[in-house]
Formats: C-alpha cells, sequence, structure tokens
C-alpha cells in the first residue's frame, strides 16, 4: 500500500521547515575562551538592554547637541555686541562692586557694559536702599567743563565718601573699556561737587584716610519733621551720622527751654543736618558758627 502525502501535507511541512529556520537558538553564545549557555529568555532580555542603552545614549547625545548649539547661540549675539572688545585682567585682586550716582542711560550702558567685561557687580540702588556696605566704586557724572572732576551731589555720593570708596567719574570706565583693562583709578577720583565745593578733594581723603571722621565722644540727636539736606529723612542721616563714627539719638522735639540752656552750658552744640553732610562730603569737621539753630524751630533752613 502506497502512502500518498496530500497536497496539505506537503503546505505544512514546509511551514514547519521555514518556522524552524526562523527561530533561531541564542542558547549557546561563542566567546574566545569558552561557550556561555543562556537561555533564550536570558539573552532576549540582554537584547532589550542594550536597546534601551542605545536609545538613551542617543538622548544624551541630542541633549548635548541642543546645549552646545544654545551656547553657541548665545556667544553669537556677545560677539555681534561686543566684538571689539578682548578679554583681559579679569582676575582682578578683589571684586569690584560697583554703584551710580546721576548716570545717564548712555552712561549706564557703558556700565552694564563694563561689568559683563570684567566680571564686576553692579548694584542699582533704589530710594529706599541708598547705599550697601559691599560697594567698592561710586561712578558719577561728571559736570562743568571736560575733566573738571566735579559731581552732582547726591545721596550715595555723601555715603560713599563715609565708607571711604571710591568715587570716580564715568570716564574711567570709559578708558577701561577703551584700553581693555582695568585701569588706576586715581587721576579719575572726584575732587569736588556742585554744592558744597568744587575742589574740597573729601573723597580721596576719605578713601586714603580710612578713619571715623567723628571722635567717639560724639553723640548726634537728630531732631526735625524729616525734612533735611539733600532730602535726607532722620533715619538716613543716623546712618550716615554712624557711618562717620558718630553716636547719634533720635529726637523729634527737645524737652524744654531749660534744658536747652543747661546743654548749652555744658558745650552741647544745635547745628543745622548740612554741617554733618558738609563734614562727611570734605572728610574734616566744618566750621560750626554758620550751622548754629534753634533746637525749638521744627524747620531745618540748611537748603
Amino acid at each position: 500500500m502506497l502512502d500518498k502525502i496530500t497536497q496539505r501535507d506537503r503546505q505544512q511541512i514546509k511551514k514547519s521547515t521555514t518556522h524552524q529556520k526562523k527561530k533561531l537558538d541564542y542558547s549557546q553564545i561563542n566567546t574566545c575562551d569558552k561557550i556561555i549557555e543562556l537561555t533564550n529568555e536570558q539573552v532576549h532580555a540582554a537584547l532589550i538592554s542594550l536597546i534601551t542603552i542605545d536609545k538613551q545614549n542617543r538622548t544624551v547625545a541630542s541633549r548635548k547637541r541642543r546645549r552646545n548649539k544654545s551656547i553657541e547661540n548665545v556667544n553669537k549675539k556677545h560677539k555681534q555686541i561686543y566684538h571689539e572688545i578682548i578679554l583681559s585682567n579679569t582676575n582682578q585682586p578683589e571684586t569690584i562692586v560697583l554703584a551710580t550716582s546721576a548716570l545717564n542711560i548712555q552712561q549706564m550702558k557703558q556700565i552694564k557694559k563694563f561689568v559683563l567685561l570684567f566680571n564686576c557687580r553692579l548694584l542699582l540702588l533704589d530710594d529706599k536702599t541708598i547705599f550697601n556696605h559691599t560697594i567698592t566704586h561710586l561712578i558719577t557724572d561728571e559736570i562743568g567743563q571736560n575733566d573738571s572732576l566735579i559731581c552732582t551731589l547726591t545721596k550715595n555720593v555723601v555715603c560713599a565718601i563715609a565708607q571711604h570708596c571710591f568715587i570716580l567719574s564715568y570716564r574711567w570706565i570709559i578708558e577701561c573699556l577703551k584700553q581693555n583693562t582695568i585701569i588706576n583709578e586715581e587721576q579719575y577720583e572726584i575732587e569736588g561737587d556742585n554744592i558744597i565745593s568744587t575742589k574740597h578733594n573729601g573723597p580721596r581723603r576719605s578713601r586714603l584716610s580710612k578713619r571715623p571722621l567723628l571722635p567717639l565722644n560724639h553723640f548726634i540727636m537728630i531732631k526735625g519733621d524729616n525734612r533735611h539736606f539733600l532730602d535726607f529723612t532722620n533715619t538716613e542721616l543716623g546712618d550716615i551720622a554712624w557711618l562717620a563714627g558718630g553716636i547719634y539719638i533720635e529726637q523729634n522735639r527737645f524737652p524744654n527751654t531749660n534744658m536747652f540752656h543747661r546743654c548749652i552750658d555744658k558745650g552741647l552744640k544745635f547745628l543745622r543736618s548740612e554741617w554733618l553732610i558738609r563734614s562727611i562730603v570734605e572728610h574734616r569737621m566744618a566750621n560750626i558758627v554758620q550751622y548754629h539753630c534753634d533746637p525749638f524751630d521744627t524747620i531745618d533752613r540748611s537748603e
């Protein structure tokens, strides 16, 4: 009896053979040393891990490329703005902290360029914060003729002198940018102002002395209705009195006339606020004669 293979049987045999060829056996992996036997499940898990790692590597590389591209774009923008500036002398012995006084918009642009170039700090002072102890250089305007070294007298100038800072004309900033380095400040140091005196050299005197202006036994009593020379408030006057080495007491009204005369007899002086400000600006004790006042007068006539 002859066995006959039907067409259907042939197709089933062919499918089985093809399936066996496609289904590879990873149970043995040849290495240079020996054969490591793994199950198909272990091999499958290893392959999945390799695919995951490859995806992660591609993701990290893509992130790096995007970050580098972003940095390149920023550098291009900086190059377009500062293509004529060469970075130099950025490692200063101490950090330069700038503040400004009475500068216009164009001058402030130069200040910001300076800060970016020389890795400095810029503190923008508002009406509530007239000064900061970290400031090293105050950059001011310059009025009158060229190279006059005369500035507009402001609260910030007064406080900077009290703290022995450099008070410099904005021309120092321009010259530093021009030479691409931090140059010596002394020839740009302010010598006078538009109110007290055009040439008192108070900033330099204060900076070089580094000593408090007022002796330790100087007590300052501040009275009045918060209206003083240069629009200083009572609190602000107290602050600069403290910076100048004095001890201050805020008193809105003096007790009585008898006390006033007793204080006069004991050598207590009653002066307008301009005396304190002038003394600080010039960094020397101003003559008290022209600043005497009546403590019962609620108006400070130092304008």
